[in-house]
């Protein structure tokens, strides 16, 4: 990853260019990282994974977003969702040579979803067209830089890390379980080949409707941090099973081939963006880089149910879409908007995104930068990983400025788990 300064990107909270978040020392969101990677990653989720599968693109195109006659490198729509959004898209290659796809779906990847209408009909539907469109997918060849040869061209095959988004909204809070999140997990690997899947916390947005429903969300987010950490001990334990009856069941994460689950803590990444702009507008609120997700949960119910009235089914949060106070009046109804939520739910992927590339990236690396095989199961060295992931949500899913060494100076960043 490298960090460049965004000079377009100085009105980060508000269209004044006043936030709590740009008062501290050091860059919080007014950068954009390059990413260079060989893997081939798919971001599996709604139309905010939309969003951010976009930016990352951007972030990870040789030549941005822009093609040309020597570099014609572009993210190709596969299919449409429907006409003017994309379903499933491609880059390929990457910066660095890999693979970077988004797949629009309305549920986690399931088996009761194979038949079922795609987006954007609720239900998380799929197809084995779209599994082959993806997997049949021919890369494009990669000029290789000293004698300006090309490679033969391929195909994807199979992906190495799946991305899910886990999308409450389109999913009931009943309708997302642990045993939901396993399967979703397995079927990374024996639908698209993952051997890493990366799990997305869920944010507050205005699908949380009430403090039950937060806790709610609470409670799904520690059971991704629980699989994730248990993984290991998981598929220990599986392999140990099905070595003593001889059989072998899909169902067991022993058997599924995914090797490593990650937790993107991309609901503290709202927490501490959404806590910054209620300073900002003069919350009594602690200040995020002070606050324990203890904090937060104790603040929240008195703090982010505060909408805009009349605003219909899904009313936004006050603090979450509003760069000030005084705009809204008596009647609360309307209030001037800031550079970070569009709605209550989708982000200002200018404001936001690079952020969330930077602390995937960061995390994909905890597994694959030390050139290790994928199916090293050493205890030590997965909790290194669990190290490593610790570090890349503590310093990029935050508020926690980055270094103003590393922008603009040609730094490489890499993340190491040992």
């Amino acid at each position: 990853v490298r960090v460049v300064n965004d000079d377009n990107n100085d009105g980060i909270g508000s269209s004044d260019g006043s936030s709590s978040i740009t008062h501290r020392n050091g860059r919080v969101l007014d950068f954009t990282v390059t990413i260079t990677t060989s893997l081939k990653i798919l971001l599996i989720g709604d139309s905010v994974m939309v969003q951010l599968g976009q930016a990352f693109d951007e972030m990870i195109m040789s030549n941005g977003h822009h093609a040309t006659t020597e570099d014609p490198i572009h993210r190709e729509i596969v299919w449409e969702a429907w006409r003017g959004h994309n379903g499933g898209t491609v880059v390929s290659p990457t910066r660095g040579g890999g693979v970077s796809a988004m797949w629009r779906m309305t549920g986690l990847l399931s088996r009761r979803g194979k038949g079922k209408p795609p987006a954007n009909s609720a239900g998380g539907g799929w197809s084995d067209k779209e599994i082959d469109a993806f997997l049949g997918y021919s890369t494009r060849p990669q000029k290789q830089q000293q004698n300006n040869s090309t490679r033969a061209t391929t195909t994807i095959g199979k992906f190495d890390v799946v991305v899910f988004r886990v999308m409450h909204g389109w999913m009931k809070i009943h309708e997302i379980t642990r045993d939901g999140l396993l399967e979703a997990i397995e079927l990374a690997h024996d639908l698209l080949g993952a051997t890493t899947v990366v799990l997305m916390t869920i944010p507050f947005t205005n699908n949380v409707k009430t403090p039950q429903v937060l806790k709610q969300v609470n409670s799904i987010n520690d059971e991704m941090r629980d699989i994730a950490r248990r993984w290991q001990h998981r598929r220990g334990e599986d392999s140990e099973n099905n070595g003593e009856n001889g059989e072998e069941n899909s169902n067991n994460s022993g058997n599924s081939g995914v090797q490593h689950v990650l937790v993107l803590e991309y609901g503290t990444y709202y927490n501490h963006i959404v806590w910054s702009n209620g300073l900002h507008l003069g919350y009594n609120v602690t200040p995020p880089l002070h606050a324990t997700q203890a904090t937060f949960d104790d603040e929240a119910p008195g703090f982010v149910f505060d909408r805009l009235e009349d605003a219909g089914e899904w009313a936004p949060s006050i603090p979450m879409v509003c760069s000030d106070k005084a705009s809204l009046g008596s009647d609360r109804r309307k209030c001037n908007r800031n550079y970070l939520f569009s709605d209550g739910m989708h982000t200002c992927p200018e404001s936001l995104a690079s952020r969330y590339a930077a602390g995937l990236a960061c995390l994909i690396g905890c597994v694959y930068n030390n050139g290790r095989s994928e199916n090293d199961d050493d205890p030590e060295q997965e909790s290194k990983i669990r190290a490593c992931e610790r570090e890349c949500n503590e310093q990029f899913l935050s508020a926690v400025p980055v270094e103003e060494s590393w922008v603009d100076t040609n730094t490489t960043l890499a993340s190491f788990s040992g």
